[in-house]
């Protein structure tokens, strides 16, 4: 039978990436473009994955080179989008957003001509299949998810610490934080946790995202308001 968690993340994922496009429609910031393509590569992840069921499609080395690098660039891109907050510091952003392009250039390669191993195996998986058939792109996805991260929890922090009043900051720190057990759980094999928690996160950064439209302009130093 198939396991249609992966499909309910990609509904929460489009529902979410629908009101984001509409902010960014109505405000023009690169911010909001910026995580509104994020969570569409999260939703297209999660569709991807429900494809995976054996008895939908089944994974076979198209769609699993496909679906790998989807688990790794909208972290990074999310913190590419909060750096994008701190208008004060647009080299710091535009030094991570070419970081961010030459990292994704380079494990989206290896996705797609590194060798699978055991492709038999892979075909039985279900659909949170991990990166350990194609072990190459495991040793290396971490330069996506790491810093992403980082940035993600660090700025969210660091906004929170710079201005008490913008408690977005905690939210989003929460969603970096979030995104991160959700990376772990899937390499320390607990793969049944990795959709459930990857909702719950994409659920709290947006809130995070909603609630720093509510602040006004930042000053020197703090980030920009959403």
């Amino acid at each position: 039978m198939a396991d249609y968690l992966p499909l309910v993340t990609a509904a929460v994922s489009v529902a979410l990436t629908g009101l984001l496009a509409r902010q960014f429609l109505e405000r023009r910031k690169r911010h909001q473009l910026v995580w509104t393509v994020s969570l569409a590569l999260l939703g297209l992840a999660a569709v991807l994955a429900f494809l995976g069921n054996a008895d939908v499609v089944g994974w076979n080395a198209a769609l699993y080179r496909l679906y790998l690098p989807l688990t790794a660039l909208p972290v990074g891109l999310i913190g590419f989008g909060v750096l994008l907050l701190f208008r004060n510091y647009p080299k710091v952003a535009r030094a991570y957003g070419y970081y961010w392009l030459a990292t994704a250039l380079l494990i989206s390669g290896i996705a797609a001509a590194a060798p699978i191993v055991d492709p038999a195996g892979l075909a039985l998986e279900g659909p949170n299949v991990g990166g350990r058939f194609l072990p190459l792109f495991f040793a290396f996805s971490w330069l996506q998810t790491v810093p992403g991260a980082a940035v993600f929890v660090g700025g969210g922090l660091y906004t929170w610490y710079r201005e008490r009043s913008r408690r977005y900051g905690l939210v989003l720190a929460l969603g970096g934080i979030l995104f991160t057990i959700a990376g772990l759980s899937s390499r320390l094999g607990l793969r049944d946790y990795f959709f459930v928690i990857t909702m719950i996160a994409s659920i709290v950064t947006f809130i995070g995202f909603i609630l720093s439209t509510e602040i006004s302009p930042a000053t020197v130093g703090q980030p920009a308001k959403a």
